[in-house]
């Protein structure tokens, strides 16, 4: 079939109309899923733990954390923060608390030292712009729940007089007793919402473990 000069040039000019509109598209399709992306960075806030870690440093995990966009390193304490401002981190979650995960606040011969854990630590957490702190309720060690209970909310209604005041959280942490912490207490959740509602304060909250 014979084409006319005239008619090609017709097709070439429609042809190339609809490749520039096509070239347009893919333009701002791109544009609009740069913006997204862009949207998105930092809505997640990413952290680590420092345990997990245990042969890298605090220096290193931190210039490394903070090249891959984590904000928080998690479960530090109040020795860390000055390496943390450092590299313009947060600590989202405290640690040091006395006696640790085994020996927490369902006993009541732990109460007085975790208390002035507590008042040192707060307004150190609150100065540095950081807002939990972490405790435990310690294992059972054949003591009934309903005891540990009773004895964790006494301890707590003394520590959230500090945390009120400094306006900070104490975080209690739900832990795994079948697996990673035998005989550990606060290990389902209905008793660490009735734990919360004993205590009846913003100041005191759960940490799924």
């Amino acid at each position: 079939m014979k084409i006319s000069r005239r008619s090609a040039l017709g097709r070439l000019a429609a042809g190339a109309a609809a490749a520039s509109v096509a070239a347009r598209l893919t333009e701002r399709i791109a544009a609009a899923e740069t913006a997204a992306g862009a949207a998105l960075k930092g809505r997640i806030n990413h952290s680590v733990c420092k345990w997990c870690y245990p042969k890298v440093s605090l220096e290193d995990l931190c210039t490394a954390g903070k090249e891959m966009g984590l904000q928080s390193v998690e479960l530090l304490t109040v020795d860390d923060f000055p390496t943390l401002k450092k590299h313009e981190l947060i600590c989202a979650m405290v640690s040091g608390v006395p006696g640790g995960i085994t020996e927490g606040l369902n006993r009541l011969e732990n109460h007085d030292k975790i208390v002035a854990y507590y008042e040192e630590v707060a307004p150190q957490v609150a100065n540095a712009g950081f807002k939990n702190i972490i405790c435990f309720s310690g294992n059972r060690k054949g003591m009934p729940d309903d005891q540990g209970l009773e004895n964790c909310a006494t301890a707590l209604k003394r520590i959230v007089t500090i945390c009120e005041k400094h306006r900070v959280v104490a975080a209690m942490e739900l832990l795994n007793s079948k697996v990673d912490h035998k005989d550990y207490m606060c290990d389902h959740t209905p008793w660490g919402v009735e734990l919360v509602k004993r205590v009846g304060s913003e100041r005191f909250k759960l940490l799924p473990g």
